[in-house]
């Protein structure tokens, strides 16, 4: 682990005692400069592995913790600075966004960009993300093969449930004693059910597709709905 004190410096190439500001380098690269050293009883006693789960490791710069690989490591060498990908809302500059934007209130406001915070406020949105789908799915369900343009939104029960859950996931994100216990966290406004609309969008306007196919082969007959072709076919299997 780099010390608490350590700021990554991407201009700091590193020598055999630091490397981009983790000062704790010099005490791994004895350790790797034994040719077999990854699979050492000496490596494993005197490393740690990143703890992604709660916020153990939470204010960690993940730039730091990895800053020791090198050519010889099995998984590759030095990753660049230029490989790291920008911050969307850098915690370094004034954007005039929420702090919680840029800061998580359960590491006493550490920045989330390079943390282990980050797969929280990934997993997050993944959470909301269901719910948007889950929008669809309401929809899409409310009738066999009328158009919701013909059906039109008169369940009240639907109606309540549609609303309710996602009251009840903006409730799970972004009451602060909720993020401690559920491991939920209070993503930006712009991640909340936006990047997945489109999936929305896609299960929608498909559905409303498959019965307009199905509607052109119903017809009427003596008062009576009768499937043709394919469609009777189809129903049946």
């Amino acid at each position: 682990m780099p010390k608490d004190t350590d700021i990554y410096n991407p201009l700091d190439a590193g020598d055999d005692n630091t490397r981009y500001g983790n000062t704790n380098y010099g005490k791994l690269n004895n350790l790797l400069k034994n040719a077999d050293a990854y699979d050492s009883d000496a490596f494993y006693d005197k490393t740690t592995t990143l703890a992604w789960d709660y916020t153990n490791n939470g204010r960690v710069d993940l730039r730091l913790f990895y800053s020791y690989r090198n050519a010889d490591h099995p998984n590759g060498s030095i990753r660049e600075p230029t490989a790291w990908t920008k911050c969307r809302w850098d915690p370094g500059q004034e954007t005039g966004f929420p702090d919680f934007y840029r800061f998580s209130h359960l590491t006493d406001n550490w920045p989330i960009c390079y943390s282990t915070e980050a797969l929280k406020y990934a997993q997050s949105g993944y959470l909301v993300s269901i719910v948007c789908v889950q929008w669809a799915d309401l929809m899409i369900c409310k009738t066999r093969n009328l158009s919701l343009s013909q059906q039109l939104m008169i369940n009240k029960f639907g109606n309540f449930g549609l609303f309710f859950e996602t009251a009840l996931v903006a409730i799970l994100l972004y009451v602060p004693p909720l993020n401690v216990a559920l491991g939920t966290r209070q993503i930006p406004f712009p991640h909340f059910a936006v990047p997945t609309f489109s999936f929305y969008i896609a299960i929608f306007f498909y559905d409303e597709l498959r019965k307009l196919w199905l509607r052109s082969g119903m017809e009427r007959e003596a008062g009576r709905l009768k499937l043709k072709g394919w469609i009777v076919q189809n129903t049946y299997y």
